[in-house]
């Protein structure tokens, strides 16, 4: 009866910065859950593929603006109003080819208000310099239609609406035929504006309803996991009130009878009937109060009880069992390992059960990857072949609850005459 162990074992938000007032780090903020993390990048995606749409028109004009100017006079050049003009087309074009390549420099609203002023005051600049053509009408309305798509409503009306009213005032500072040309002018960044605004409207309304849907879900799976356990509650409370309490009670109704059978000297039979039945009960005790923890949340059971597990079986149901642990202990998933501990009791209550005075052994096996396996064997008892015997809920169960968590489990006689378990389930 020894019990023995061996074994190896992109944001439009700007940076927070701190307060020096407040002598304190800020709170971190809540964790995002991994539903609404998910939703996040699939906006992202969804925003880098709207967004690859649209740069065939940045390229359109600034192909257009540049054949423009360099057919215009003054052409760019190295010299006086030709090096403004090369200076200017050169501030509109970087960005806005960096745009055709979706590569946008601004990642903060900051930025992208500073980019989208740059090509803005270059676009006045093609205007003023070179008032003629296409130069009258694309550069400027390019600028309203980037500045809308990039920026809040707020900021873009202040840039686009103080761009177009300079636009007015150069043209009708330099042209020839004034009132046509600003209205064309005029209509076409409103045009290209009202455009971009709905795009971008269109965009953060389904980001914002795919985010709210996530939320939604989250909400709806901490509700449903919040009834259940309050109806695990529920019935632990009942576990316990009836079923715990009455095998106390027997228990102490057994523990008296017990007492009485010593007093009175009753047949050696009886005496060792009542003693298993008080061990029994007091098993069952142990079971129920674990039942009811497991409904309430309380740990589980895993394979680092085996070791006082195998130990109480030695003693309580007097069995010759060893335990080995083969390969390095490592944890498992919480239901995984609780499966295979009532595996291993399930099958160490049979052997005391149906196979008095055989040998033991329960082997923890850690040496297959991402999967651990449980061994308990038994040579020939007095009735080995029956160590699987009863009804068989005991060792179906086990089989059930080791399926449940992703694992298999089966029973059967060994090679020399014994009673085997084998469970296995993913680490």
């Amino acid at each position: 009866m020894a019990s023995t162990a061996r074994g190896g074992a992109e944001q439009e938000t700007e940076p927070a910065t701190a307060d020096p007032a407040q002598g304190a780090q800020a709170p971190a903020a809540p964790a995002v859950s991994a539903r609404i993390a998910l939703a996040q990048v699939r906006i992202d995606q969804r925003r880098t593929r709207q967004l690859a749409r649209l740069r065939p028109l940045s390229w359109l004009l600034l192909a257009a603006v540049a054949v423009s100017a360099w057919t215009s006079s003054p052409a760019p050049g190295l010299t006086g109003r030709h090096l403004a003009v090369s200076l200017a087309l050169l501030c509109y074009a970087v960005p806005m080819a960096l745009a055709g390549a979706g590569r946008w420099p601004g990642h903060t609203v900051r930025s992208r208000i500073v980019l989208i002023l740059i090509v803005s005051v270059a676009s006045l600049t093609l205007t003023g310099l070179v008032p003629s053509g296409i130069l009258n009408v694309l550069p400027v309305s390019g600028a309203v239609m980037i500045g809308f798509l990039r920026l809040d409503l707020r900021p873009a009306l202040l840039i686009s609406g103080t761009s177009t009213v300079l636009l007015v005032v150069l043209l009708a500072l330099t042209v020839s035929h004034p009132v046509e040309t600003i209205t064309s002018s005029v209509l076409l960044c409103v045009v290209l504006g009202v455009t971009a605004r709905l795009i971008r409207q269109s965009r953060e309304g389904q980001e914002r309803t795919e985010l709210l849907f996530a939320e939604l879900e989250d909400a709806w799976e901490a509700e449903t996991r919040a009834a259940a356990g309050a109806e695990r509650a529920r019935i632990a409370r009942e576990l316990h009130d009836v079923l715990a309490q009455s095998l106390s009670a027997l228990a102490i109704q057994l523990e008296g009878a017990r007492k009485l059978a010593e007093r009175d000297q009753v047949a050696p039979l009886l005496q060792q009937v009542i003693n298993r039945s008080v061990e029994l009960t007091r098993e069952g005790l142990n079971e129920a109060r674990q039942a009811v923890g497991a409904l309430r949340g309380d740990r589980l059971p895993g394979l680092a009880d085996v070791a006082p597990l195998v130990e109480r079986s030695a003693r309580d149901l007097e069995l010759s069992v060893e335990l080995s642990v083969l390969g390095t202990v490592r944890p498992g998933e919480p239901q995984a390992e609780f499966a295979l501990y009532r595996g291993v009791q399930e099958a160490l209550t049979n052997v005391a059960r149906y196979a008095r005075g055989s040998r033991a052994e329960v082997v923890l096996d850690y040496r297959r990857g991402d999967r651990v396996a449980v061994t308990v064997s038994n040579t020939a008892g007095s009735a080995a072949a029956q160590a699987g015997g009863g009804g068989g809920n005991g060792l179906r169960g086990m089989r059930e609850r080791v399926e449940r968590v992703g694992g298999t489990a089966e029973a059967g006689l060994s090679e020399d005459g014994g009673w085997r378990v084998a469970m296995e389930v993913p680490a």
